[in-house]
C-alpha cells in the first residue's frame, strides 16, 4: 500500500464478532497520521465509530495478526484487528501429546501473542 502524501498512511482495520456486528462491516481502510502508534490508531477507530464504545475497555486490538501494546508502531499498509475478547472451547488435552511448533495455538481469532509479556486492550473510553 502506497504512502498517501500529508505524512500519512493507509491501514486496514478488521472487525470480529460484536465488534463487526457494532460496526455493520467487517473490513475498512482507514488513513492515520504517519507517526501512529497503536493507542492513538485504536483511538481513531473509536472515534470514527462510536458504536464500539459499548464495549468500554474490553476490546482487544492488534497489528499484523499480534496483540498490540500501546506504543507498537502503526505503519503504512499494516493490518490492524478490532475484536471482543472470546472464552469456550475444549479443555482437553490433546490427544497427539501436546503442542507442538505445527500446531501451536495463536491465540484469539488466530491472532498471536505480541513480542513483550504486557497486552493491551485499549485506552479507557468515557
Amino acid at each position: 500500500m502506497a504512502e498517501n502524501s500529508h505524512n500519512e498512511i493507509a491501514v486496514t482495520v478488521l472487525f470480529f464478532g460484536g465488534a463487526r456486528d457494532a460496526v455493520g462491516q467487517g473490513e475498512v481502510q482507514l488513513i492515520l497520521r504517519d507517526d501512529s502508534t497503536a493507542a492513538s490508531a485504536y483511538a481513531a477507530v473509536l472515534e470514527r465509530f462510536p458504536a464500539l464504545s459499548r464495549f468500554g475497555r474490553s476490546l482487544l486490538f492488534a497489528v499484523n495478526q499480534e496483540y498490540a501494546t500501546a506504543d507498537r508502531e502503526v505503519r503504512d499498509g499494516d493490518e490492524l484487528a478490532v475484536f471482543p475478547p472470546v472464552s469456550g472451547g475444549s479443555s482437553e488435552t490433546p490427544k497427539s501429546g501436546g503442542v507442538t511448533a505445527g500446531n501451536a495455538p495463536t491465540g484469539t481469532a488466530g491472532v498471536s501473542p505480541a513480542a513483550s509479556n504486557a497486552t493491551w486492550s485499549g485506552p479507557a473510553t468515557a
